[in-house]
């Protein structure tokens, strides 16, 4: 018999929730956005955008896309998807993991996303998330930096 393992899901649209909103923490073409931003961790910024998690910081969105035909009050503009319960991306084990492996099971926040205009998905590591807890429901590696898992919403 074949291993089993949990794997994205093809979400409907109630799922993923997507919501419109502005992108960034300056409204500069210097500081404008891309589609390398898609798949990386956010949380709500100043003046009513979504801005790249750091290191701790819990996990409230994920960037779904980004509108590249124009800006909201200088600020890139697209969707981020705030999922429900049950809510899958993909991610990686950030540098920042430690000297303990993440394992399945284990809750996890942000860890430093990858520099803006660096296409990746979101970086992690083990946490006490509060509000926002996301899950390690499938590993494809050791838990070690690097490591690519599978985070549910939970």
């Amino acid at each position: 018999m074949a291993d089993f393992d949990f794997n994205l899901l093809t979400h409907s649209p109630e799922r993923l929730n997507v919501i419109s909103t502005r992108l960034g923490a300056g409204n500069t073409p210097n500081d404008r956005w891309d589609d390398a931003e898609v798949g990386k961790a956010v949380k709500l910024g100043p003046n009513a955008t979504h801005v790249h998690c750091e290191n701790g910081d819990e996990i409230e969105a994920i960037v779904d896309n980004i509108d590249s035909g124009g800006t909201n009050g200088g600020y890139s503009f697209g969707g981020v998807a705030r999922g429900n319960r049950g809510f899958r991306v993909k991610a990686v084990i950030g540098a920042n993991q430690g000297a303990t492996a993440a394992a399945l099971g284990d809750l996890v926040v942000a860890d430093a996303q990858v520099a803006k205009g660096t296409k990746g998905v979101a970086r992690v590591k083990t946490g006490t998330p509060v509000v926002n807890k996301w899950r390690i429901l499938a590993l494809r590696g050791d838990g070690t930096a690097g490591t690519e898992v599978i985070i549910e919403l939970c």
